[in-house]
């Protein structure tokens, strides 16, 4: 696997499947990485999920906090980041939590 810095996902090959960067490096154990990106409705599940498995996660609001207060918390999507180190893990976890059809995409 390959690591793209600029939006911290993972790549088979390059260019990064995500942002197109060519410039990939091999990923440390401790580079956060993309795991999915869901409805806050599903925040609470996931986080609980990875907090149980002593998985560590990052979170980041993909609209902001503005358009979030205007129109609601529960409109917001966000992505969650894992360690390297942890995402193969994080991966089967989150899958096995979430039904088919939402299921994190494969590398």
């Amino acid at each position: 696997m390959l690591y793209c810095k600029l939006c911290m996902t993972l790549s088979k090959t390059p260019p990064c499947r995500n942002c197109g960067r060519k410039k990939l490096a091999e990923p440390k154990d401790n580079n956060p990485v993309f795991l999915l990106e869901r409805d806050s409705i599903w925040s609470g599940g996931i986080e609980d999920a990875l907090r149980d498995a002593n998985i560590p996660c990052m979170k980041r609001g993909v609209r902001g906090v503005a358009i979030s207060t205007i129109l609601g918390s529960g409109t917001e999507t966000y992505q969650y980041y894992v360690p390297y180190t942890d995402y193969d893990r994080a991966k089967l976890l989150v899958n096995d939590f979430l039904p088919e059809d939402n299921e994190c995409e494969s590398d």
